[in-house]
């Protein structure tokens, strides 16, 4: 019972001693990350120290035997930084051993480096489930087993050897295996805060995506660039936080602000390793992680910076920057990674977003001026053809004509917005009535009744004009009485309503279900489909273009909102 007192005493030792060492940035850079050459060196002799630890905190039996935690060292080394480290760790305690004499110094020495194997194979076989207590305890009972049978293979005289086994076998393999297990339980109690820590980390990724979206709207550029890293530096409280394009930081929000300046080409090497696809990435992402002032290649050699992600920022897969957040006295840990990348995917998601919407909006105005454009000279020659019959007719009512309309050519070139109060589009109407009366005189009664609140009211140039021209070709074309027409406009519901009426023969079916299904058909002409089309690029679907036939004519109805 003694034994087996002793060896829990070790056991507890050795793990009080090691906990402290959970700490250390290199043990978890290894243990959460990639550890570094420099990582792999400082741990093999962390854990090659543990193991002669437990050569020293063991306890001897008799013929030199001795009863220890020796193994614990080479098999957490390996389970938690790969085989390097094991069986750096266990030659280091092997070799302690040996110094130490005894009959067993020989499967000692060899079972020490066997169980840093063992351990680096649970590290390479199972990576992140590797700590596990089941994963640690059967490395560290295979190591002892082992140990065991080497003692029975490699000792003289081979019934020392029997009985060494036979009274400390069994409860050194447990101990020992039970020891494996708690050390890297402990280990494991990293990764649950870690996990705990990325889900807070998650609800700092989601507030800052709602307060970026609005900045991000407004594309990528170096002002924009500063609202949306001094959000960052703000909610996720990093030492650090830059957005940069290929060639100069855009932004820069925390410490080494004093260097690391708006403005100012790129200082760290590691953002050019990044733009040039070189090493230092994260898994098969684009994600640069380095964790050490000389993975980072600050040229400033006060910069107080020691760990940086830089994920990156892209549109249509072309690199447009890195978004950088640096720690200082810590190292990048996962949920970082999570947090960082999610955040610069967001971000490239909105800026992906906001480069489409500008592109639609420039797509929109260059369909709205190009629809705009088949108005001008449509109402030019149809006037033109009026003022042609009236020079025969009518010569000084001809001649007036064209003053008049170089005066309102003059005039509406002059105008380049595409929506004007309502007034002014009456003025056009009013024009273009003006030159049909002088053709058709009485045969042409027009009856006009818009309320005065809806001449401010801002609405699509040269879209009434088609409408009423369309009453004409539809009516005094193809009847020979007197053609009326009705024009409205009123407010109702915070909408404006105009509303153009006439005596004609009215639309075709075919016209009708055009309009009504927002396609074009050969018999809407010119006139019609524009008139649609620009308001639809104007309003979205928050308009209403209405053709119908009512008992004696046809009705179009135009709706907009108000707000």
């Amino acid at each position: 019972m003694s034994i087996i007192y002793d060896s829990l005493k070790i056991v507890a030792a050795i793990c009080l001693i090691a906990y402290p060492l959970t700490k250390n940035i290199s043990f978890r850079r290894s243990f959460l990350m990639y550890p570094t050459l420099k990582d792999k060196i400082f741990l093999s002799f962390l854990f090659g120290i543990l193991s002669i630890l437990g050569n020293l905190f063991g306890i001897e039996t008799f013929n030199g035997a001795m009863l220890n935690g020796r193994i614990i060292g080479p098999v957490v080394g390996g389970i938690i930084a790969g085989p390097m480290v094991g069986v750096s760790a266990g030659f280091i305690g092997g070799i302690h051993r040996y110094y130490l004499g005894g009959i067993t110094i020989i499967p000692a020495f060899i079972a020490n480096i066997i169980a840093g194997l063992i351990g680096g194979f649970v590290y390479k076989k199972f990576g992140q489930d590797r700590t596990r207590f089941t994963n640690a305890f059967l490395a560290g009972f295979t190591s002892e087993v082992i140990l065991q049978i080497l003692i029975l293979l490699l000792t003289k005289p081979r019934v020392v050897a029997e009985v060494i086994v036979s009274m400390f076998g069994v409860s050194s393999i447990i101990i020992n295996a039970l020891g494996v297990g708690i050390f890297v339980s402990l280990v494991k109690d990293i990764q649950y805060s870690q996990h705990s820590i990325g889900a807070n980390y998650a609800e700092k990724a989601l507030e800052i995506a709602k307060l970026t979206l609005p900045i991000s709207k407004k594309g990528f550029n170096s002002k924009t660039a500063k609202e949306i890293t001094e959000i960052i530096y703000n909610v996720t409280g990093a030492s650090a936080v830059a957005i940069t394009d290929e060639k100069q930081i855009l932004a820069f929000k925390g410490e080494g602000s004093d260097h690391h300046m708006p403005g100012k080409p790129i200082l760290t090497s590691a953002t050019y390793q990044a733009i040039n696809n070189e090493k230092l990435f994260y898994s098969d992402s684009k994600v640069l992680i380095a964790n050490s002032k000389e993975e980072i290649g600050c040229p400033n050699p006060n910069c107080p910076l020691d760990a940086v992600i830089e994920a990156p920022l892209t549109y249509n897969g072309e690199l447009l920057g890195f978004l950088k957040v640096y720690k200082i006295n810590d190292i990048i840990n996962p949920p970082d990674i999570k947090m960082v990348t999610g955040i610069a995917n967001l971000l490239s998601l909105q800026l992906q977003t906001a480069k489409l919407d500008e592109q639609a909006k420039l797509l929109a105005r260059a369909e709205y001026v190009a629809l705009r454009s088949q108005i001008n000279p449509h109402f030019l020659f149809n006037a033109l053809s009026v003022i042609k019959l009236l020079i025969r007719t009518d010569p000084k009512q001809a001649q007036q004509l064209i003053v008049n309309l170089a005066s309102f050519f003059r005039r509406t070139l002059k105008q380049n917005e595409d929506i004007l109060p309502f007034l002014e589009e009456l003025k056009i109407v009013n024009f273009y009535l003006t030159i049909q009366k002088a053709r058709f005189g009485e045969r042409l009664q027009v009856d006009m009744n818009v309320d005065e609140d809806c001449y401010e009211v801002l609405f699509p140039t040269f879209a009434l004009q088609p409408l009423v021209e369309n009453s004409m070709n539809h009516g005094l074309t193809s009847k020979k009485g007197i053609l009326k027409i009705q024009i409205s406009g009123y407010i109702e519901d915070n909408n404006f309503i105009v509303k153009v009426i006439d005596n004609g023969i009215g639309f075709p079916d075919e016209v009708i279900e055009a309009v009504k299904n927002n396609f074009k058909n050969n018999k809407m002409g010119i006139g019609l489909s524009n008139i649609n089309g620009r308001l639809r690029s104007i309003y979205g679907k928050k308009y209403t273009f209405e053709l119908k036939n009512i008992s004696e004519g046809s009705q179009v109805l135009i709706k907009i909102p108000l707000t």
